[in-house]
């Protein structure tokens, strides 16, 4: 990044890893993908991430690491 700069950067990756594996950043860039892979006929498939902090407590819960035991 510092050597390219953000918006440089930001075009990299959108180009090569990002372009490859994430079909949007907004709902209607998904929705265009899903449309095109569907116009080829191809079915899209959704994986949405669910991010947690491991170890933060929350609700009552701290989580935990799997495979840590306990």
């Amino acid at each position: 990044r510092r050597l390219l700069g953000e918006r440089l950067w930001v075009a990299l990756l959108r180009a090569t890893f990002y372009g490859q594996f994430v079909g949007g950043a907004t709902h209607g860039e998904v929705a265009a993908t899903a449309a095109r892979l569907r116009a080829v006929g191809l079915r899209p498939m959704l994986a949405v991430p669910t991010e947690e902090d491991v170890g933060e407590e929350r609700d009552g819960y701290v989580g935990r690491i799997y495979g840590a035991g306990g």
